[in-house]
């Protein structure tokens, strides 16, 4: 964020506006809003997904979809994820703990050798075998690729922040019509299907 934002009244009232509508959905995903309408739409109970950056999105993805696998790189983090799960009493949640190997600057690479386990966790998965994937966490670049091959036909692709200067959408195909593409104060959201 810069900080001559901070002063601008646009940027200040979409921040209040933002705020007002996490406190209204105290459960929903932090993507921008419109996102979240449009995956209610489409979002089946037959679908299988995955995502990387586990939070309130795992049990809203969870009440929606067959099962869910999120992977999480905070210790912390991944802890309160896990109680909640827990209290939840939802059974469909897989919550992986995999650490960075790398500084956080240093995840926004858009190749590594060999790839870090957090991003090669969906590599376990056969191709073609997800319906629904959500790339926001670290090593973005790299996680955008991996899960290209593992989504079936027709599957759904989301990748959070996609207005940041160094966009982690690089590497979907050309031929896969952008769905939906919205944005908050904070952030966009880009959802494409796979051709």
């Amino acid at each position: 964020m810069r900080l001559r934002n901070l002063f601008r009244p646009l940027y200040i009232a979409g921040r209040i506006q933002n705020w007002l509508y996490e406190k209204r959905h105290p459960d929903h995903p932090w993507l921008a809003p419109d996102a979240i309408v449009w995956l209610e739409k489409h979002l089946r109970p037959d679908m299988r997904g995955f995502e990387w950056g586990s939070g309130r999105s795992t049990l809203w993805f969870a009440n929606r979809l067959q099962s869910i696998t999120s992977i999480e790189s905070d210790a912390a983090w991944f802890q309160q994820v896990s109680r909640r799960v827990r209290e939840s009493g939802l059974t469909n949640v897989d919550l992986r703990h995999i650490p960075l190997e790398h500084p956080n600057a240093q995840t926004y690479a858009f190749d590594y050798s060999p790839i870090p386990a957090n991003p090669a966790a969906i590599l376990g998965f056969p191709d073609s075998s997800l319906d629904f994937v959500v790339v926001d966490g670290w090593y973005r670049p790299v996680c955008a690729r991996a899960a290209l091959p593992k989504l079936k036909p027709g599957g759904i692709l989301l990748i959070d922040n996609t207005n940041w200067d160094d966009p982690p959408h690089v590497h979907v195909p050309k031929d896969w019509p952008l769905v939906h593409r919205s944005r908050n104060v904070i952030t966009e959201t880009s959802i494409w299907r796979k051709s």
